[in-house]
């Protein structure tokens, strides 16, 4: 009896040492501080750091990440927008489309960053928690 309780022990120590390793704590090795620079241009000071900690969860800062969605809405780029930004859904005016009509490059990491910065700023306007259109909050 005392083998399979020190076993199970065992087994939930790895469990857990597994799971807290999976939180991003640190962002460095993902490669994000590469775009620090562009972040800095479309964020203010103080969002800096979430904007890279939501890139380093959601695209390991790999601007041509790709991801679809289960409601088959494909995310992109660097801080994986949804393409329904790109058409506003049912509102114009939440619309990421060049004033052409033509959809941006998401994959371009400055287009992308200027998107999530256009996401951000629809967070705040209409009183929708700050990172809550993302699946990745900041650490």
């Amino acid at each position: 009896m005392r083998r399979i309780r020190l076993l199970s022990f065992i087994a939930l120590a790895a469990v857990a040492l597994v799971a807290a390793g999976s939180r991003i704590d640190s962002y460095d090795h993902y490669g994000v501080e590469q775009w620090r620079p562009l972040v800095e241009e479309f964020f203010p000071a103080d969002e800096v750091e979430n904007v890279l900690s939501v890139m380093a969860c959601e695209s390991h800062g790999k601007p041509n990440t790709r991801y679809m969605e289960e409601w088959g809405v494909e995310s992109v780029g660097l801080m994986q927008i949804n393409e329904g930004w790109l058409t506003g859904w049912s509102r114009p005016e939440w619309s990421i489309l060049s004033h052409s009509g033509q959809p941006v490059d998401l994959t371009d990491p400055a287009t992308n960053l200027q998107a999530a910065k256009f996401v951000r700023h629809f967070e705040d306007t209409t009183g929708l928690r700050p990172w809550s259109q993302w699946a990745c909050q900041p650490q």
